[in-house]
């Protein structure tokens, strides 16, 4: 889609990602035009937060995945069994919370749904309701 490589998004590229079942192709296009002709950092609100936060937490975690690549064999027994660990408590952090982004994201699409859904016939899934 990029022929030029201008670092522009096409509509197509748009429509690709940002189709969620729910935005008709002539909204899509209408929320396209619109974000395209504003700067749309006043639209984020909490998330522009969220976003800098997980851009900062992607760089923190693989320069300390680069460092592990490097010193992990002439560590010690102890260093590599605190490297293990805190490779598995990260991920199970980071599992938990793209669990509970899913269930929000799942909750949010189906009060937006105009045609009944699974959530609405009772049925909900596993991962939302771990923790109730």
């Amino acid at each position: 889609f990029r022929r030029f490589n201008d670092g522009k998004l096409s509509f197509e590229e748009f429509k690709a990602y940002f189709a969620d079942g729910i935005l008709t192709t002539d909204e899509l296009r209408e929320l396209f035009y619109s974000i395209d002709g504003r700067q749309t950092k006043y639209h984020l609100g909490e998330y522009l937060d969220v976003l800098s936060a997980l851009e900062k937490l992607n760089v923190a975690v693989l320069k300390a995945m680069d460092k592990t690549k490097e010193e992990y064999q002439g560590s010690s027994v102890l260093g590599q069994f605190v490297t293990r660990f805190m490779l598995r408590e990260t991920s199970s952090q980071l599992l938990s919370l793209q669990m509970s982004l899913q269930c929000a994201m799942e909750a949010v699409e189906a009060q937006s749904s105009t045609t009944p859904s699974w959530h609405e016939e009772g049925y909900v899934s596993r991962s939302c309701c771990k923790n109730d």
